[in-house]
């Protein structure tokens, strides 16, 4: 992987993290579910059985909403304890609540394959406006969530660890580049990270501020990595798991490392809540083909073309979908495409270091 991938990588997981632990986005899927709780309330008092969802997912779904309120306003005030797995972490207890709430509502096919050999589907009927209702559950769920939650370990003897794993490189299970739900919800070209701070913390340690951390990996420079996590002040600085083939049922084997403060999350410590509506954008669509006839210079809106679509403007691009694919292409040309790729569909992005 090159330097231009890992610091394309690293600028998008940290806009990533950040917008997890924001306040608006929070707001906005407390609000999103409220919506899903409304439309699954009539579902279950007016749909006809064989197509209405369980009432019992309810309780869940009022457990949820009398804790996002709680979280909110606690974060709102700076208070970021609401993700920690304790009696105060509002919000953490509101998303597992709510992913309760909504545990059942799935797609079609993988309603018809819980049936099978075990008995009848959960819903005999599959309907437009059930299929609307899993769409809504899609819309409500806060799948990011996990960038911020504190990780209790499983085990009482288990160590805490890290988001991201070193298996093998700090870099290789990033979620931009496995979890294709997460990956359309950040911009293709985001502003460079911050300068790392020298405030680090090893680990089992207590952290000293809340907020975005590098890995500290032997052998890369500061600042070259994308083994970032947000770490909540006050709690243990985890270690890194490693895969080990003879670790059984209940077996951990971790790896103690540092890491480096790379920014401080000081929001709504002032009690103001700032512009965040960029958070909520879609970055999901394709830019627009530019037809090969045209000689105006046009700069690339998104930074980012599909294969087989032609090249927006002259320049050097470069795809995760290949390695060492950095290349220049004429404007017009279509590009390349790499089916076979690990990497599902490829994608080819702007390089920002041109020449």
């Amino acid at each position: 992987m090159s330097i231009c991938e890992i610091e394309m990588g690293r600028r998008r997981l940290f806009w990533d993290i950040k917008k997890w632990a924001s306040y608006t986005v929070w707001e906005h899927y407390a609000h999103t579910f409220d919506e899903f709780v409304k439309a699954y309330e009539d579902a279950v008092a007016t749909w006809p059985k064989g197509e209405a969802p369980p009432d019992e997912n309810l309780k869940y779904a009022y457990e949820a909403q009398e804790l996002y309120p709680l979280g909110l306003a606690a974060l709102r005030k700076g208070d970021r304890n609401v993700w920690r797995e304790r009696d105060d972490g509002y919000l953490s207890d509101a998303a597992f609540a709510a992913s309760k709430a909504m545990n059942g509502i799935t797609d079609e096919y993988t309603n018809e394959l819980e049936g099978g050999e075990r008995g009848v589907p959960k819903y005999t009927v599959w309907s437009p406006r059930l299929e609307q209702l899993r769409l809504l559950k899609e819309r409500a769920s806060p799948a990011g969530g996990v960038y911020v939650f504190e990780r209790v370990p499983i085990y009482a003897d288990w160590k805490a660890t890290a988001f991201i794993e070193h298996d093998p490189e700090p870099w290789a299970n990033s979620s931009l580049d496995h979890d294709p739900g997460l990956y359309d919800t950040v911009p293709y070209d985001c502003p460079p990270t911050p300068e790392v701070r020298p405030e680090s913390v090893k680990s089992g340690e207590r952290v000293t501020h809340s907020g975005i951390w590098e890995q500290v990996v032997p052998g890369l420079p500061v600042g070259q990595t994308e083994a970032l996590n947000y770490f909540i002040k006050g709690t243990q600085a985890p270690w890194i798991d490693v895969f080990n083939e003879a670790d059984g049922p209940g077996q951990q084997t971790v790896e103690a490392v540092a890491w480096r403060l790379v920014w401080e999350d000081t929001r709504y410590l002032d009690g103001v809540i700032p512009d965040e509506s960029e958070y909520l954008n879609d970055y999901s669509a394709e830019p627009e083909a530019v037809p090969p006839s045209e000689t105006a210079t046009v700069e690339p809106q998104t930074g980012r073309v599909g294969a087989n679509q032609p090249c927006p403007q002259a320049g050097f691009w470069w795809t995760p979908a290949k390695e060492n694919s950095r290349h220049y292409f004429d404007r017009g040309v279509s590009m390349p495409d790499f089916p076979d790729s690990s990497y599902g569909a490829t994608i080819w992005y702007w390089d920002q270091q041109q020449g």
